[in-house]
């Protein structure tokens, strides 16, 4: 599934490209990713493309009226910018948004992304804290965290704590804080929450440079792969040797998901080092 930095990698891809554009029409070949009337947007006019929590998010002006659609890409969902005029196909094509000099195609192959809109932007946000954001400060994580006895790897996952973490990122940012997955999240001290905090907004700005990351499905507005993957830590890593210490990087189960450490950098019980 798409993380924030894929996110963010179309988002800003995008706002350049539809900035200023008129819909002119709008198709729909598969109503099952979209149960509002998305023609509605036809004759709205883009003023830039944005990101809203893991939502790829088209802000629509139409005179003193403001509207924003939000495309959520869930596990293969892409949105591809296509110039010229047409006609476009593409497999898996879900949704076409023509506009002026090109066209927005939205494609998914397993149908789990969604379309949705508002006049009303605060209804499409998430309700975590966004890591990206000023608000996201030392003070405002440890509060989040409070005396939480979720493990700490699986308490990063919740939306409704921090927007945007998935297993990649998660994973990354626990070993550049050298956290155990296993630490109860209020568990940690003052330091180790700004180091949290430093090692979050560190691991996700190298991954916006970088484009996001691909390992099967991720294209950004281009058709392009990321290019974090060549940087990884331990992330799809077990068996490698850790990069700071050399000690073989370990994988295990945790939350149904796998979790990738180095036992070394990352000390501390693992319960459930042994599920497989």
């Amino acid at each position: 599934m798409p993380e924030l930095p894929e996110v963010q990698t179309i988002s800003s891809q995008l706002d350049p490209l539809v900035r200023g554009q008129l819909i002119t029409a709008v198709q729909v070949l598969d109503p099952r990713c979209a149960e509002q009337d998305l023609a509605e947007l036809v004759g709205w006019q883009v003023s830039g493309a944005q990101r809203l929590g893991k939502q790829v998010g088209l802000e629509l002006s139409r005179g003193a009226d403001r509207r924003w659609l939000a495309a959520h890409l869930r596990m293969t969902g892409r949105m591809l910018w296509q110039p010229g005029s047409g006609p476009w196909q593409r497999p898996h094509l879900r949704a076409l948004f023509e506009l002026e000099r090109g066209a927005l195609l939205f494609v998914d192959v397993r149908r789990f992304g969604t379309l949705r809109f508002s006049s009303d932007r605060a209804t499409l946000l998430p309700a975590g804290l966004d890591p990206m954001t000023r608000a996201f400060n030392a003070r405002a994580l440890g509060k989040l965290l409070g005396e939480s006895r979720q493990e700490l790897k699986v308490w990063l996952l919740r939306q409704d704590r921090l927007v945007g973490l998935g297993n990649i990122y998660a994973c990354e940012i626990l070993h550049l804080a050298r956290l155990s997955p296993w630490r109860q999240a209020g568990s940690l001290s003052t330091p180790e929450v700004a180091l949290l905090r430093r090692s979050t907004r560190e691991v996700l700005e190298r991954a916006v440079e970088n484009c996001g990351t691909t390992f099967s499905d991720f294209q950004d507005a281009n058709g392009n792969m990321g290019g974090y993957q060549r940087y990884l830590s331990v992330y799809g890593r077990e068996g490698d040797v850790c990069k700071r210490c050399g000690e073989a990087v370990e994988r295990v189960v945790q939350g149904g998901r796998s979790t990738f450490f180095c036992p070394v950098c990352q000390p501390g019980e693992h319960p459930v080092r042994q599920e497989r």
